[in-house]
């Protein structure tokens, strides 16, 4: 094989590069931009917070109350190692944690018995093979033998890992849908941070139940990038989708954190109150945000967390589901005629977005829509997600289904739309039957290629 001088040069320098000015990038939960956009005196206790209940990737930390498996495990400190006044650390070996996950490494470590009882501390260090485990010494730890402690997040680190393994890369390390593959991928991945989920089994004010995610994952996602990951053991699948849910909750409070201040204590608004016609001054703004700070912030980041949390738990209750009362309606060419004349009325406008012909090519992907969030027009015509991406409607001829090809699935479609996006939900206007009919119309498309 031949180089190139020039290609010499280049090869020459690779390990030079590595070593002196190529930085790893920083592993960090990342905050959104409206929270980046808010004054630092209102960033900063909206981000303190969120380190504090949730911690950091590397750092996870137990919140209660959260609709959660953090998976805390017992143990037993069996004996400890002798250390000199200046070691950092305590090492101990300890038992009870034989059969939890391996890798406990940066996990909360709390005291439940001795003299560090309700103390907690951080695994610096953690040797599955002889279980020793190493901590930072301080006045308050003095473990002996028979003290008795709780590593907390077990299970979400477990979920953790396995996340950043097979997920993180296009979804990225907060769940924000931007990981080093994403700027390759169309759709982009999806932003968990808003705890909104498109194709679920549940009613349309309802989150995604876990089964849904599982079934995600485990399936993945016909016609995007999104892969199966049937090889995955239904534990794991469960413990990644467990993790998930926990980023979507941390991102949920976020949001709501920031969306109470930034009307008042943004960048934009603390300009518009300090201008000529606001007629306030900074010192009388940073004044009364100080007073919130001490008085409301409390109360509503406890709102804020248990409101998320609550939405997630009803959303695995029986009744969240969306069940049909009726049987499915035989597919007859009879059935299909209903169906396709709902399609094309009034009542339902699908003809609109999808087209009359269901080709994807309805009047409504040639207007200009107004983004809801900023009450601004999109620069292209067309359809949106609420991420703001560009949505050209389903061509229903093509026989892809990416919420599920069972009937069922159709059907949960068409009762409950695609949450986070135009296809609204029909559960509320159109009977069973009609329902059943427009799904035995739907599924008939890509088997009629002349209409």
């Amino acid at each position: 094989m031949r180089f190139g001088f020039r290609r010499l040069i280049l090869l020459s320098l690779i390990p030079l590069i590595s070593f002196t000015g190529c930085e790893q990038p920083q592993v960090k939960f990342v905050f959104s931009q409206k929270t980046n956009e808010l004054i630092p005196e209102a960033a900063k206790p909206v981000k303190e917070a969120l380190v504090r209940q949730f911690g950091n990737p590397f750092e996870l930390t137990q919140f209660e109350g959260l609709p959660t498996d953090f998976g805390d495990v017992q143990g037993t400190v069996k004996s400890v190692e002798s250390s000199g006044k200046d070691q950092p650390l305590i090492r101990f070996q300890a038992t009870g944690l034989e059969n939890a996950y391996d890798k406990l490494l940066g996990l909360p470590l709390e005291w439940t018995s001795g003299k560090g009882q309700g103390h907690i501390s951080r695994i610096k260090e953690y040797d599955f093979e002889t279980g020793t485990i190493a901590v930072e010494k301080s006045p308050e730890i003095d473990p002996q033998s028979g003290d008795t402690f709780l590593v907390e997040c077990v299970r979400l680190q477990f979920g953790r890992d396995l996340y950043n393994r097979h997920c993180m890369h296009c979804h990225g390390m907060s769940g924000e849908g931007t990981g080093p593959t994403s700027r390759y991928l169309n759709p982009p991945p999806r932003d968990f941070r808003l705890g909104i989920y498109k194709y679920t089994s549940t009613k349309p004010t309802s989150k995604a139940q876990e089964a849904d995610l599982a079934r995600t994952v485990k399936e993945g996602i016909a016609g995007t990038y999104m892969p199966s990951f049937k090889l995955l053991t239904d534990d794991e699948v469960s413990a990644i989708v467990n993790y998930v849910i926990w980023l979507s909750i941390r991102g949920e409070t976020e949001k709501k954190l920031v969306d109470e201040l930034f009307l008042d204590y943004s960048e934009t608004a603390l300009a518009e109150r300090t201008s000529e016609d606001g007629g306030e001054t900074r010192e009388e703004v940073l004044e009364e945000l100080k007073e919130y700070m001490e008085l409301d912030f409390p109360d509503t980041l406890e709102f804020a967390t248990s409101s998320v949390a609550e939405a997630w738990e009803e959303a695995n209750l029986e009744d969240a589901i969306v069940t049909p009362q009726t049987p499915r309606v035989a597919d007859t060419p009879e059935s299909r005629e209903r169906g396709r004349k709902l399609y094309l009325s009034q009542k339902t406008k699908c003809a609109s977005c999808h087209g009359p012909q269901g080709r994807g090519n309805g009047t409504a992907t040639q207007d200009f829509w107004t983004n809801p969030a900023t009450n601004e027009k999109y620069s292209e015509r067309g359809l949106h997600d609420i991420w703001g991406n560009l949505l050209p409607p389903r061509n229903l001829h093509r026989g892809i289904y990416r919420g599920g090809r069972r009937p069922i699935d159709t059907y949960r479609r068409l009762y409950s739309g695609i949450k986070g996006t135009p296809m609204p939900a029909f559960g509320g206007s159109l009977t069973d039957e009609e329902l059943w009919d427009m799904v035995n119309y739907v599924m008939s498309l890509p088997y009629d290629g002349n209409r």
